[in-house]
């Protein structure tokens, strides 16, 4: 009689979109804990939110308005912070990197 939720945060099909960063978002927020089974989806995630937020910057502000919105970064201190090994620990460092060097808007690193 119900139908199941899922479809609500079911993958978007444009990967560069505010809905995508809206999906991964969704995604670091239930998988808050690095454990094994879940670290190779929060390595892509990760990625995932650094070629979105540049696409953002240059094509979209309410990308780059959300993440700060959403306090995402918040994210990132909170998986630094764990014992997680340094899989996770290289991507999001990575991702931080792609993120200084990439972004155009100065507004966006000073927001």
């Amino acid at each position: 009689m119900f139908r199941s939720r899922s479809w609500f945060w079911s993958k978007p099909k444009n990967i560069h979109s505010l809905e995508h960063l809206k999906y991964l978002y969704n995604v670091l927020n239930k998988n808050q804990t690095v454990t094994e089974s879940n670290r190779g989806l929060l390595v892509e995630t990760l990625r995932s939110i650094a070629e979105i937020l540049i696409w953002g910057d240059q094509n979209d502000s309410s990308v780059f308005e959300f993440f700060l919105e959403k306090n995402m970064l918040s994210f990132f201190l909170n998986i630094l912070k764990q014992k997680c090994g340094s899989y996770v620990c290289v991507q999001l460092l990575q991702t931080l990197n792609i993120l200084f060097e990439n972004l155009r808007n100065k507004t966006s690193l000073c927001k």
